[in-house]
This record gives C-alpha cells, sequence and structure tokens, in this order.
C-alpha cells in the first residue's frame, strides 16, 4: 500500500509521493498472488487457460527442473523467446533460483545470440523448437568455446488447445526437431521438468534481494552503440504499481477483479515484458499472450477474450486501422489503450480515437514515454488529457525535467532542452560499462541522479510534457538545429503519406540538409506532394527544416523493436553517395 495513494485523475504531479511496496522479488510477488487467488485466471494462450495455483505449480515443477541441469544462484540464463507460457514459467523460475535473465530478440540471427551470450557470461540458452533449423548448428559448433553448459528447446505451442498444438507439431515441429543435436549440452522442456521431478526441492524460503540485477535488457541501438542494461527486481516491481495505478486501480489490492491485457509486445523488451507481463501478474489479472500480431489474430483474440487494457506501438494501432477484420469489432470492452515506444503523430491518434468511438469505445488513446534505462514507461497522459498530443505527467515515482544540454541548467516551461528522468526504476547500470553508465547518470546541482536521456522535449506550465526529438538524430544546417521528429511529423499528417522519416545528409556549404523518406497512398501526385511537404514545412517551422531531398521508398528498414531505422537509412544514404561519387 501507498504511504499517500495518488489519484490517478489529478492533473499536478506534485502530490506524488513514494510506494511502500514490499522488499520482494519478482518471483516472490508472484508466488504471493499464485496463493492468494488459485482458481483466478493467470493466462490465455491459444484457447488454453492457466489458472494461478496451475502457474505455481508450473513455475515449482521449472525451478526443480532447472535445477536437475545445474543451473544455480548467480547463472544467466538467455531467453530467445516469442509471446508463450513457456517463457512466464522460466522467467519467474530463473528469477526465483537468483539467476539473471537475458532477454534476446527472438528472431536473432546466430552471430547475434552467440554474441549476448558471450557478452553476459550466459551459460543457459531456451528457445523454440521451430528455431533449430535457424540456430542449432551453429550454437553446437560454439558450445565449447562460449561455455554454453545447456540449450533447453521448447514446444513452441506446449501450452495450447490440443487442436493448436497438433497443428503445429504436423506443420512445422516434427521437422524442425529433426535438426536438433544429440550432444550432452541440448535437452527438451519436456525431458528438463522430467528430470527434475526425482530433484529433492531446495530451501527457497529465504527472501532474495529485490535490488539485485536480475534482468539484463538490450538498447534498441539507434542513437548509439548497443548496451545491455543491468535491472532490478525492484525496478520491475515500481512500474507494476504504477500501471495498476494508472488505470484507477489500487496497487497491490488482490480484490481487483476484471482486468486482461493483450500481451502482444514482445517479452524480449521492457514494455512488452514489464507492462504486458509482469504488472499483470504482481496485481492478479490475466495476460493474454499472442506470440505474434497480425490484425486478423488479433481481431479474434478481443472478438473471444474481451480484453480490458492493451499497449502497443505506433505501427500496431495503424494496422488495427487498416484491416478488414476490425471492422466489425466491438472495443467497448476496453479501459486503457496505451501507446509508446515510438512518436506517436497527432494524426494517428485523432484517427484511432475516432475509430474508438465507431467501435463502441470510451476511451482514446493515451500516450507514454520511457526508455530502456528505466526498464519501459515513465511518463504517461491521464484520461482527462487523452484529448492532449504529448507523453502526458510523470508516473507516480519519477520526476522529470527539461535541462539545458551543454549547462544542465533546468529550463522554464515552455523552452526547448534535454528530457532528464530520476526515480526508483533507472537501471542500476549498463553491463561492464562504468564510463557509459557515468555518462547517462549524472549527479545534478539538486544533489539527485538523473538519466540524461538524450531526447529532446518541453514542459507545458501545468507539467505536461512533450517528446520531440532525439539529440543524437539533430541536425545541423549552417549551424542552425533541425530536429527530425519535427520534419516527420508535420509530414505525417498529409493524408497522401503511410510513413517518413527525416535524416541529415552531407552538404558541402551547408554541412548537412534535410532529406526525407517518405512512403505514400496508392495513385498519390509525387509532384504535387513534394511542394506540398515543401510548402507545409516553410509554414510551420524555420527554412533550414525544408527537405533538399525527397525520396519515395516502399518499405522502410526497421529495428529489432519495429522502429522506423533512422541510422540504416542514414548509412545506406552515405554508401549510396560514396559509390556514386567513386571515379
Amino acid at each position: 500500500m501507498p504511504k499517500q495513494f495518488p489519484d490517478p485523475t489529478v492533473i499536478d504531479s506534485s502530490f506524488r509521493e513514494t510506494f511502500d511496496i514490499p522488499e520482494k522479488t519478482m518471483s516472490e510477488f508472484v508466488e504471493s498472488v499464485c496463493a492468494s487467488r488459485p482458481n483466478e485466471r493467470a493466462i490465455s494462450f491459444l484457447g488454453d487457460h492457466i489458472t494461478y495455483g496451475e502457474l505455481n505449480e508450473r513455475i515449482d515443477a521449472c525451478i526443480r527442473g532447472l535445477l536437475a541441469i545445474g543451473f544455480k544462484e548467480g547463472d544467466v540464463f538467455s531467453f530467445c523467446m516469442p509471446n508463450i507460457p513457456e517463457t512466464v514459467v522460466l522467467f519467474y523460475a530463473v528469477n526465483r533460483l537468483g539467476g539473471i535473465c537475458n532477454m534476446i530478440h527472438p528472431l536473432a540471427p546466430p552471430a547475434i545470440v552467440i554474441d549476448s551470450m558471450t557478452s553476459t557470461g550466459s551459460r543457459f540458452l531456451a528457445f523454440p523448437e521451430l528455431f533449430l533449423p535457424r540456430l542449432a548448428s551453429q550454437l553446437e559448433e560454439k558450445c565449447d568455446t562460449i561455455s554454453l553448459e545447456r540449450v533447453v528447446v521448447v514446444p513452441l505451442a506446449g501450452s495450447g488447445d490440443t487442436i493448436s498444438r497438433l497443428g503445429l507439431w504436423l506443420a512445422k515441429g516434427r521437422k524442425a526437431l529433426k535438426t536438433m543435436p544429440q550432444s550432452k549440452h541440448w535437452i527438451l522442456w519436456k525431458d528438463m521438468i522430467k528430470k527434475g521431478v526425482s530433484t529433492s526441492s531446495v530451501n527457497l524460503s529465504e527472501h532474495g534481494d529485490p535490488h539485485r540485477v536480475a534482468v539484463y535488457l538490450h538498447s534498441g541501438g539507434t542513437t548509439a552503440d548497443p548496451k545491455i542494461i543491468e535491472l532490478s527486481d525492484h525496478n520491475f516491481n515500481v512500474i507494476a504499481y504504477q500501471i495498476v495505478w494508472a488505470i484507477g486501480e489500487q496497487p497491490g489490492d488482490l480484490t481487483i477483479t476484471g482486468h486482461s491485457m493483450i500481451t502482444i509486445l514482445p517479452l524480449f523488451h521492457g514494455f512488452g515484458l514489464c507492462i504486458g507481463m509482469h504488472s499483470m501478474l504482481v496485481n492478479g489479472q490475466c495476460c493474454i499472450l499472442v506470440p505474434q500480431f497480425s490484425p486478423d489474430a488479433l481481431a479474434s483474440v478481443i472478438k473471444k477474450h474481451r480484453p480490458t487494457l492493451m499497449a502497443g506501438v505506433p505501427t500496431l494501432f495503424e494496422g488495427i486501422l487498416n484491416s478488414p477484420a476490425m471492422k466489425d469489432v466491438d472495443f467497448s470492452c476496453f479501459k486503457a489503450l496505451f501507446c509508446g515506444g515510438d512518436t506517436l503523430t497527432p494524426e494517428l491518434k485523432t484517427r484511432f480515437d475516432h475509430f474508438l468511438s465507431e467501435h463502441g469505445s470510451a476511451c482514446k488513446l493515451r500516450e507514454g514515454y520511457g526508455l530502456t534505462e528505466t526498464v519501459t514507461v515513465c511518463s504517461l497522459s491521464h484520461d482527462r488529457t487523452s484529448d492532449r498530443n504529448g507523453i502526458g505527467f510523470p508516473l507516480a515515482c519519477m520526476k522529470m525535467k527539461i535541462v539545458d544540454p551543454v549547462s544542465r541548467e533546468t529550463l522554464p516551461d515552455g523552452e526547448t532542452g534535454m528530457i532528464c528522468v530520476s526515480g526508483p526504476t533507472v537501471m542500476k547500470s549498463y553491463l561492464n560499462d562504468p564510463e557509459a553508465t557515468a555518462n547517462a547518470i549524472r549527479k545534478h546541482e539538486d544533489g539527485e541522479y538523473w538519466v540524461e536521456t538524450g531526447d529532446i522535449g518541453l514542459r507545458d506550465p501545468d507539467g505536461f510534457y512533450h517528446f520531440l526529438s532525439r539529440i543524437k538524430r539533430m541536425i545541423k544546417v549552417s549551424g542552425v538545429p533541425v530536429y527530425p521528429s519535427q520534419v516527420e511529423t508535420l509530414i505525417a499528417e498529409l493524408p497522401e503519406v503511410l510513413q517518413v522519416a527525416a535524416i541529415g545528409i552531407p552538404h558541402p556549404y551547408k554541412m548537412q540538409v534535410v532529406k526525407v523518406f517518405v512512403s505514400v497512398r496508392e495513385g498519390t501526385d509525387r509532384e504535387l506532394l513534394e511542394e506540398k511537404i515543401k510548402e507545409t514545412i516553410r509554414q510551420q517551422l524555420l527554412r533550414y527544416a525544408v527537405p533538399e531531398e525527397i525520396e519515395y521508398i516502399d518499405e522502410f528498414p526497421k529495428t529489432a523493436i519495429g522502429k522506423i531505422d533512422a541510422r540504416k537509412l542514414e548509412e545506406m544514404e552515405l554508401q549510396r553517395r560514396d559509390a556514386t561519387e567513386r571515379p
């Protein structure tokens, strides 16, 4: 229970006080929920339902299996897993044993998996059987080199209903298993669980340290070199309380019923892992696991499960709008929908809010802001402010401010500067990189430590924040700063435009000029649109922001978490220019 329970509809953020969160690890939190409501639904997946009592039994069986294959406190277990129940079970089992969960993109190529395991000192790995053809041979070759002790091969549909399991097995699973190496390093999930049956239980009654390193998450890597971020149980537990507070419920109150979250965001990322999974299970609600996004599948999930909550990135909500399968779907079941992970354009928010109204929902899309250095979200718009465009107010326990990027002096409301964040969700450090950690988390004149996000924003007089751009993507045209996201936002509002990205390109006199990449709707007059784009920017921003070049492309490169990869566009542009300029 918090010392002073905050009202999520209050706009003034000065009232917030720290939640009095029990000193528990993530798994201890979930274990207590399982004991309190064993018959309530915890997970839904492919037509199957798992109660909290059953979840606890599966976690206990997994703990025994892990002990049987040699896993111990302090070990790192790498996850290359989609959104399936075994991911949830394994996560809390590793956590209960005092291990560290290293979350890797499930579609990562072998080189990235091996590099991640090497960087983190991981001796254990789990991935689905369907990934065997892609990963098995190269991992087997490297087992001794990287000290890989065990690879646990998981059935992709192991917890789905009988028809779903049979369909996936007959289609792909049986063929994939034929590529599994037969060496001592490899074991099937079911065999690990069987092996654990005869394992003597260890005393797990002592509380773990919720402030130890519990999770390794990987940064997106678009604004700097990729980094591995060390996060604690406490970091995750605070956000689990914050999110329930943000939907108007009381954190830690296990009498709350009726909420379910579509967990469609990937669990290898803080957004999916903490918001989609942990925040629901800590508060006794239900996760509806969706292993892969498709509008048709999502429409079916909404019709069948009638969820109350969903979090997604802008591309997900754009996909919903463009899907014929969503035309007859009733959205009245939703109490809150959250958008983060990338900039939500005013145009997309307006269209999606209209869609919600037409499909029976009284709620509006609520934009949030966060970064992996704070696990995920640290600010969110409230119900009362959901009409406004922006990233809202700091969540309970969190502080934000806008500073001058050079002097670090706090700037007045309305002035543009760097967003800084402080609070109990801030990471412990970057793994094995004290210099980068010191550069990211700095002690300011107020005596507090702040994450210097590298993001540009501003604050309104009432404390409402706006995200504008990332400092390291700033373009300087004749020495004048141009923020790509401002250019992108204006162009994205044009009805002909589907997606847009702005980058800086070299110029012999101005040093840099703006180039935009645009994908457009079918039938668009491109010559007319080019002039419309330039006039729009000319009318809204300084002349330095008017694009020097406009290129039309059909498909954008994306990062591992689905954002437009502006860095990749820059690399492609430079390579093309180098090739053109060669004699």
